[in-house]
């Protein structure tokens, strides 16, 4: 897998609350230290529209950089996974660093502003779009799939699995992944410590994923059974 060097991400005011591949394509469509991991996912239908969370964005055509610009000028915090990935050109190895999930930026800002950015009449609606979600029903307001929302805690999590350097993490399709067994467990040990997912064994290794709704599944390096602590449903990790 492609080395995580570093990420692209900009903080703006406090830190969010908890409120609630190897290639792989995304579809068109869990916590992190100090969460409680009992959370349902909410409708879209019933999330206040001034409420800030972590929305899913598309930037067309390669434009994801353009997109962060755009949102940090107006004071939002983005992230940007970022990986370096070898390629062979003319017969050499070249590095680039580029975004671990192509085209896609992740935004806290609350659905009255993003709607800013991704409806008409606003000039970047045409190459700026909500990630959706197929799997959900459609929302009342609008008659369409709603907009993928990542909860804090999961986001939180996810965030500090990718901003981790290794060259034996990234992202990994399903198909390519086996689960152990349905234990929620913390890392404890190592530089992945604090993260929390899921036990797979994945290019022969031990692995712990994390899984972002209609979006993908992250894994980590090797990690041995002495590093996890298995976690009670609804335990409050600290």
């Amino acid at each position: 897998m492609s080395t995580l060097t570093n990420v692209n991400t900009r903080r703006s005011g406090e830190n969010p609350s908890c409120a609630g591949p190897t290639s792989c394509a995304l579809p068109e469509a869990q916590g992190a230290p100090g969460a409680a991991r009992c959370s349902e996912g909410e409708s879209s239908n019933f999330i206040p529209k001034d409420r800030p969370q972590w929305f899913v964005l598309r930037a067309t055509y390669g434009r994801w950089k353009k997109a962060v610009d755009l949102l940090e000028d107006n004071d939002i915090e983005t992230y940007v996974p970022m990986h370096d990935i070898t390629k062979l050109i003319n017969g050499k190895r070249r590095t680039f660093h580029e975004p671990l999930l192509p085209d896609i930026v992740f935004a806290r800002l609350s659905r009255t502003m993003a709607e800013q950015f991704v409806k008409d009449p606003a000039p970047s609606a045409k190459w700026l779009k909500y990630y959706t979600d197929k799997t959900k029903p459609l929302e009342n307001a609008t008659g369409l799939n709603p907009p993928i929302v990542i909860p804090d805690n999961e986001m939180l999590n996810f965030i500090k699995a990718t901003s981790v350097p290794s060259e034996h993490s990234g992202m990994i399709s399903k198909d390519r992944i086996r689960y152990k067994s349905g234990d929620l467990v913390q890392i404890t040990q190592g530089d992945f410590k604090g993260i929390i997912g899921k036990v797979v064994r994945a290019a022969g290794q031990q692995r712990i994923a994390i899984e972002l709704e209609g979006i993908g599944i992250f894994i980590t390096a090797y990690i041995p059974n002495d590093f996890l602590k298995v976690l009670e449903r609804c335990e409050t990790v600290v």
